[in-house]
């Protein structure tokens, strides 16, 4: 596969697409992780993005490792926007 920007971010949005159907499945089932991962998607995603960050750095993908940061900086903002919106909402 090719180095690039855009396979970081695709790798990085698929990570939480599919973390957020994990989570609510698991929300569905009763178990409060679910809504762990749900509502703070933008700090747990480190889970995640770090180490395959760490691994396409070893690897020699530097693009593909600034597109994983790209991607999760935006997630992690979205999420704060959001929560900032639900936190200030009377």
């Amino acid at each position: 596969m090719s180095d690039g920007i855009g396979k970081g971010v695709g790798i990085a949005l698929g990570c939480a697409f599919g973390a957020c159907l994990v989570a609510f499945a698991s929300f569905a089932a009763s178990n409060a992780a679910g809504l762990v991962v749900i509502l703070g998607i933008g700090i747990v995603q480190a889970a995640w993005i770090v180490p395959l960050w760490l691994h396409y750095r070893r690897a020699g993908e530097a693009e593909t490792a600034k597109g994983l940061i790209i991607a999760a900086g935006i997630i992690f903002l979205l999420n704060a926007s959001c929560w900032g919106v639900v936190t200030t909402m009377r």
